[in-house]
């Protein structure tokens, strides 16, 4: 239990998942630990550097179930060390066999490895929320592929896009990110036996050997050299994570903006019993909106440490490593309630239509100037046309009439198009330019390359 809100239990589920919790647990490390040091000394027992028996007396009792956990925590409080700690209690366990338990080893050996392992299960949790996101998106963009919103810049209306298209823009981006997931996983999970500085000395001729049997035994790549001090192998996928919370958390502030009183085209779910405030009853405050905003603060905070992790002096140091135990798992558990809260808002948030459409007109049509100065550049020049929508709009707000009004009284657009041509060229449905045909590019080419989803 801890002080901070990934130690509360009272707030924990506001910044992760329980299932990411229980990658990141003590339960969790101690057995990827123990199935580290078992299967290094089954290997070196299939190779003769230790007794047959004592290898499977380590295999017997090297497990978390033989954990007495007070009196694990008490061995590496007076080693001050954990894992000297753990391999001493672990020799009380063994007896005499317990000379041959973590033999030839450097304690980084058995912690990078075990938290590879770590790393791996927590992306696979990545991994899979990222196809239940990709999923909602591209159902959004399926069913919304038509449905005509305003589009937004700098705070204002610009011209009319659709919900499809905004769908899969974020999609796209995402389809970027499962792609680089899967292309960097041999690299990313690896192990490493190199022994106290990487020579593998302590095991001898045999070193290379018995890393590769202990590493493909556990189903990580063999790597070309030690790396005890190559941290780009933890900097690379927590850089990748905060680009999907990135990713995220722009989807999250775009709901938030949506949700606003003044515009109110999406509201995140609320159900019987939920609340958004002890003051005012009627408040439907999008939290989870603000949650995914947050959660991506967090997750970027914690990758600056990330990249100090890589400053390791010669050949080992914990300054740079013990970086690594802070900000990934934390990284990872924000991360996780990011993607929950972001599937959470897309499957079961809706889009206003109604809303939407009446947001069309709210500027008087000033977004649709764009597509009158090009109507018009053929006739006047295109410099000119920009100049008077210009003076248009000023004049429109001078007098306080819309743009559209200002438009249908100017006598110089009215010697290039009738009023039902200008209704047409000005009515925002009618300009979404190729936003239905990129709508279904995307979806086609995300379903080729990830047929799965």
């Amino acid at each position: 239990m801890g002080s901070g809100a990934l130690g509360l239990q009272t707030m924990q589920n506001e910044f992760s998942t329980a299932r990411m919790r229980a990658v990141w647990n003590d339960e969790e490390r101690l057995r990827k630990i123990c199935l580290v040091e078992r299967t290094v000394a089954q290997v070196q027992a299939e190779q003769g550097m230790i007794p047959t028996e004592a290898a499977q007396k380590i295999q017997e009792i090297c497990r978390y179930e033989s954990i007495h956990m007070r009196k694990l925590y008490v061995s590496a409080a007076k080693a001050g060390h954990f894992l000297a700690g753990f391999v001493q209690y672990m020799k009380g366990l063994l007896g005499k066999e317990g000379e041959f338990i973590h033999y030839g080893m450097a304690s980084q050996d058995i912690l990078d490895t075990a938290m590879m392992l770590q790393l791996r299960d927590a992306h696979q949790i990545v991994v899979e929320s990222l196809r239940k996101i990709g999923r909602e998106l591209v159902r959004i963009a399926t069913e919304h592929k038509h449905t005509v919103a305003v589009g937004r810049g700098h705070g204002g209306h610009s011209p009319s896009t659709t919900i499809g298209f905004r769908a899969v823009v974020i999609l796209n981006e995402l389809d970027r990110y499962l792609t680089r997931l899967q292309e960097v996983e041999s690299f990313i999970f690896t192990g490493v036996i190199g022994g106290v500085v990487g020579t593998q000395a302590a095991l001898g001729q045999q070193g290379a050997v018995i890393e590769a049997e202990v590493l493909q035994r556990l189903n990580l790549s063999v790597p070309e050299v030690y790396w005890h001090t190559q941290r780009d192998r933890f900097v690379e996928y927590g850089h990748i994570m905060t680009m999907v919370s990135g990713m995220l958390q722009k989807l999250g502030q775009d709901l938030f903006d949506l949700s606003r009183g003044e515009i109110q085209e999406y509201a995140e779910p609320y159900f019987e019993g939920r609340q958004a405030s002890t003051v005012l009853p009627t408040k439907r405050n999008p939290y989870l909106c603000e949650a995914v905003v947050n959660l991506g603060n967090l997750v970027q905070n914690q990758m600056s440490l990330l990249y100090q992790a890589q400053r390791v002096m010669h050949e080992k140091d914990t300054i740079a490593w013990r970086n690594i135990w802070v900000a990934l798992p934390e990284m990872c558990m924000y991360l996780s309630a990011q993607l929950n809260y972001s599937y959470t808002l897309l499957h079961q948030g809706t889009f206003q239509l109604d809303q939407i459409e009446k947001n069309l007109y709210l500027d008087g049509g000033m977004k649709m100037s764009e597509r009158l100065m090009m109507a018009l550049a053929p006739h006047i020049g295109k410099q000119s046309a920009h100049q008077l929508m210009y003076e248009i709009a000023n004049q429109a707000r001078i007098d306080q009439v819309t743009f559209n009004e200002a438009v249908s009284q100017n006598e110089r657009i009215q010697q290039y198009y009738t009023s039902d041509e200008l209704a047409q060229l000005l009515d925002p449905h009618t300009y979404i330019g190729a936003a239905v045909e990129k709508t279904e590019h995307i979806l086609k080419l995300f379903a080729q390359r990830h047929p799965e989803i």
